[in-house]
C-alpha cells in the first residue's frame, strides 16, 4: 500500500477547532503477537455533518512504540483506522476483520485511547513436485483470484527445496498456477494449475483469510512442449526499446534497440500480446498472436503513439456538445493492468493496445457509452470481460476517435440508515448496479457513508436496477455479499429520486 505521508504528523484539512476540543491517542499492534508495528499510517475521519460533503481527515504515523496522538479535535462523530503495507486496514470499531470502522463520538473533554490491532495479509504457500514427488526449484508459481478473466494478484519462485509462499492477498477464493518453465535436459513443463490441471474448471480453490497462510497448495506440472517467439522491432529512430511479452501466465521483458531484434524462449501453447515502447514513452508498437509453434518474424513496428480525439455526444443525437468530461484510463496487456491516469476530455495521445476508461460527467448526468468509432474490442480469446470500465482498443497506426454518449436523465437514490428507530451515522451503504451497462457506467459499484442524522444519496445513476446494504462487517459491496445478506432491491427511474430506509445488516 502506498502511504499518505512521508514523515511525522501532517493534516490533510485542518479542523475548525474551537476552544472546548477532545483527545485521540492510542497505539497500533501486530494482532498475533501484540508487539507494537512501528511507523504505520494512522487516519482521523470526521463523519459529515450533510450528505455527501467531503470527510475532513487528520493523518499521522506511530511512533516506535506503536503510539500515536492526534492534535486536539472539534466535538463530533470521528472514523479511525490505521494502514500498513502487508497488513489488512485496521479499524476502531470493526467486528470482522474484513469489517469497517465504527463511529465513536469525541465530545468537549474526552480522551479517546484506541488499539488498533493489524492482520496480515493471506498468503498461499505449497510446493512444485517433478513426476517422483521430488520439489523444483526456481518455478514462478502465481495466485489468481478465482474469476475470470484471469488476471494475477501474486507471485513467488520456489526455492531449493521446491517451497514457495505468495503473500499479500486479499481475503478471497484464489486459484494457484505454475509458470512455463524449461528443465535442465531442454524438456519442458507447462503452465498447469494447483493440483493439477491445464484448464481453469480443473483447479483446485483455495479460501485466504487474515492472519493465516494456506499451505497445501502444491503443483504438479504437467510436461509438454515449449516453443520460441522471436523478431525486429521496426522505427526510424534510435534508442533503447522495452519489450514486454504478456499472457495469461504473467510478464517477460526484454530490451533491445530500434531495429534490433527480440526473443522469448520457452513458451507455452496459447495467446500472447507483444508491446513495445521507446523508454521515454513517446512511441510504441503492439501485436498480438495465437502461439502453437517456434514462431520468427513478428516484428513490431514502433511509432509515434496515436493521436486520439475525444468527442461528446448526447443521447439520441448526433451533435457535438460542450459537456466538461473528465476521461481517466488504465492500460491492460494479458497479465496485468496498469495504475490508472487522467487522460483529458477533448485529445491525448495513448499508447497502442487494450484500454479501459471511464468518464466523470456533471452531476444529474450519466455515461451511456464510451466507443472508439475506428476501432472495436479484439480478444476473441477472452472468455469473461471485466464489467466495471468500458474497453476500447487503440490501434497502432492511425489517428483515433473515441465517442462519448452521454444522458441527462439521471436517476438518484436516496435515504436513511436506521436501527430502533435512531439515525445510524458513519455507515457504509453498498450499492450494486444490476445491469453490466450500468456497472460500466459508474466504474463498478458504489460507496457512500451515512452523514450525522444518517442520511445519503446516491446520485447521477443509470435507470435501472440496484442493490443496496448498509453494513460494517465488510469492505466492499460485491455481488456475492449482496446475495449472502440478502440487500434490498430498488429502482431508479429517470429523473426521479428513489428513497429506501435502511437497517444496518450484521455478518452471521
Amino acid at each position: 500500500m502506498k502511504s499518505p505521508c512521508l514523515n511525522g504528523v501532517f493534516i490533510l484539512t485542518t479542523f475548525a477547532l474551537s476552544g472546548y476540543a477532545g483527545i485521540v491517542q492510542g497505539v497500533v499492534v501486530e494482532n498475533t503477537s501484540g508487539r507494537p508495528v512501528a511507523r504505520t499510517i494512522v487516519r482521523l475521519d470526521r463523519v459529515s455533518e450533510f450528505t455527501g460533503a467531503k470527510n475532513e481527515s487528520l493523518v499521522t504515523r506511530a511512533a516506535l512504540s506503536g503510539h500515536f496522538e492526534f492534535p486536539p479535535v472539534s466535538p463530533g462523530a470521528y472514523i479511525l483506522t490505521a494502514e500498513r503495507e502487508g497488513f489488512f486496514p485496521a479499524a476502531f470499531g470493526q467486528k470482522l476483520p474484513m469489517g469497517r470502522a465504527k463511529p465513536f463520538q469525541v465530545s468537549a473533554d474526552s480522551d479517546t485511547f484506541a488499539e488498533l490491532r493489524l492482520r496480515h495479509m493471506g498468503a498461499v504457500s505449497g510446493r512444485v513436485l517433478d513426476e517422483n514427488g521430488v520439489g523444483t526449484a526456481r518455478i514462478t508459481v502465481f495466485a489468481y483470484r478465482a474469476r475470470l478473466p484471469l488476471r494475477s494478484a501474486g507471485s513467488a519462485v520456489s526455492d531449493d527445496r521446491g517451497v514457495f509462499r505468495i503473500s499479500g492477498l486479499e481475503p478471497g477464493k484464489y486459484w494457484v498456477r505454475s509458470g512455463a518453465y524449461t528443465l535442465d535436459d531442454g524438456t519442458g513443463w507447462l503452465p498447469t494449475f494447483a493440483s493439477q490441471g491445464r484448464e481453469t474448471r480443473d483447479a483446485r480453490t483455495y479460501q485466504t483469510t487474515v492472519d493465516s497462510e494456506t499451505t497445501d497448495g502444491d503443483v504438479r506440472p504437467e510436461p509438454g512442449v515449449l516453443f520460441r517467439l522471436a523478431g525486429v522491432i521496426a522505427c526510424d529512430t534510435d534508442g533503447p526499446v522495452d519489450v514486454i511479452l504478456s499472457s495469461e501466465t504473467g510478464r517477460r521483458r526484454t530490451q533491445t534497440a530500434c531495429k534490433g531484434a527480440y526473443k522469448f524462449d520457452g513458451l507455452a501453447p496459447g495467446v500472447y500480446e507483444v508491446f513495445a515502447t521507446l523508454q521515454d514513452g513517446t512511441a510504441a508498437g503492439f501485436t498480438d498472436l495465437l502461439l502453437d509453434h517456434n514462431t520468427e518474424g513478428v516484428n513490431v513496428p514502433v511509432l509515434q503513439l496515436p493521436i486520439v480525439d475525444f468527442e461528446v455526444r448526447r443521447a439520441g443525437s448526433n451533435s457535438i456538445v460542450n459537456i466538461p468530461v473528465r476521461v481517466t484510463g488504465r492500460r491492460q496487456d494479458l497479465s496485468e493492468t496498469d495504475a490508472d491516469r487522467e487522460i483529458g476530455n477533448t485529445r491525448a495521445s495513448l499508447a497502442p493496445g487494450h484500454w479501459e476508461l471511464k468518464a466523470q460527467v456533471p452531476s444529474g448526468q450519466y455515461v451511456v457509452s464510451m466507443v472508439n468509432e475506428r476501432s472495436a474490442p479484439r480478444r476473441p480469446w477472452t472468455i469473461e470481460r471485466a464489467s466495471d470500465r468500458f474497453e476500447v482498443f487503440i490501434e497502432p497506426r492511425l489517428p483515433q476517435r473515441i465517442r462519448i454518449t452521454v444522458s441527462d436523465e439521471a436517476g438518484q437514490i436516496a435515504g436513511s440508515v436506521m436501527t430502533d428507530s435512531k439515525p445510524v451515522p458513519g455507515a457504509p451503504v453498498f450499492l450494486w448496479p444490476v445491469s453490466e451497462s450500468a456497472r460500466r457506467s459508474l466504474a463498478g459499484s458504489l460507496q457512500a457513508r451515512s452523514d450525522t442524522e444518517g442520511r445519503f444519496r446516491f446520485d447521477s445513476l443509470p435507470p435501472g436496477d440496484y442493490r443496496i446494504l448498509s453494513t460494517f462487517d465488510a469492505n466492499e459491496g460485491d455481488l456475492e455479499l449482496m446475495e449472502l445478506a440478502g440487500a434490498r432491491l430498488v429502482h431508479a427511474d429517470a429523473l426521479q429520486t428513489a428513497t429506501i430506509e435502511l437497517p444496518v445488516w450484521s455478518a452471521p
